[in-house]
């Protein structure tokens, strides 16, 4: 079996800045997500209105957080790997929060 050639780059592209900017959002929602969570089962459930504004500043940060990651795509030859991980971080905790704002409505 023959193997084409393969290319190596040896370039090395900088970090894209509204990545770097997605990345500390995400991280602020990780941060606030996990208190509240934090709070929430601490009582047993009955959390007070400072652990839904916990919850909501969480929810805002990641959904920032996920438009700071589209917008980090839009710069070209960048590296994208912070645009993705924060991408993926924030968009766990906003669906995490929409689900416990559709639950805490229905229930």
């Amino acid at each position: 079996m023959e193997k084409g050639p393969t290319k190596i780059s040896y370039i090395r592209k900088p970090l894209a800045r509204r990545g770097k900017m997605a990345l500390i959002l995400a991280l602020g929602a990780t941060a606030f997500g996990g208190v509240g969570v934090y709070l929430a089962v601490h009582g047993n459930g009955t959390a007070g209105l400072n652990v839904g504004a916990i919850g909501f500043s969480s929810l805002l940060f990641s959904l920032v957080s996920l438009w700071y990651g589209w917008l980090a795509f839009l710069e070209r030859n960048r590296n994208y790997l912070m645009a993705r991980v924060s991408l993926a971080v924030s968009g766990l905790w906003a669906v995490f929060w929409v689900c416990m704002v559709i639950i805490g409505l229905k229930g």
